[in-house]
């Protein structure tokens, strides 16, 4: 068998929130004065561009590979290892908004979660039973990894 690993980078940005943002800028730009030196002064100019500096800088990075799951959530995680065999069981799952209070570092009925954005992640059911569900945009190659090097009998 062929040992595989697999690596996913995620961030917070999304079109929508972008867009957002983006109309929030340019509508405290147009109503500026003619000085539109005024506009790093107006909290309603600054505020979308910090919201943005700081999503923009949030990361999920993962690594999948045969000694098990690396995690970088900046800035909340700088480096969290997670063996195959700590891991009890594993399954890909839907989620929602309200699964988790929305998306990050967050806490829910199914433990904790790291996501940036969509709808998939992996839950993972620890040996301790505490729960981790880690966000992807890329379901099908996370299962894919995780099917191989699962510590237990039964079926992703």
């Amino acid at each position: 068998m062929r040992m595989m690993s697999f690596k996913e980078n995620q961030n917070m940005m999304t079109t929508w929130i972008f867009l957002i943002i983006l109309g929030v800028i340019v509508a405290q730009a147009l109503a500026i004065s003619p000085n539109y030196m005024d506009i790093f002064k107006r909290s309603g100019f600054l505020l979308p561009v910090i919201v943005f500096v700081l999503l923009s800088l949030i990361r999920l990075k993962t690594t999948y590979d045969v000694e098990g799951i690396r995690i970088v959530f900046i800035p909340f995680i700088w480096n969290k290892f997670i063996p195959w065999s700590d891991i009890s069981s594993a399954y890909m799952r839907t989620y929602t908004f309200a699964d988790f209070g929305g998306w990050g570092y967050r806490l829910g009925k199914w433990g904790k979660a790291y996501s940036t954005k969509g709808e998939h992640g992996v839950q993972l059911i620890m040996k301790d039973g505490s729960q981790l569900m880690i966000g992807t945009q890329k379901p099908e190659e996370v299962k894919k990894i995780i099917n191989q090097y699962k510590p237990y009998k039964d079926e992703f």
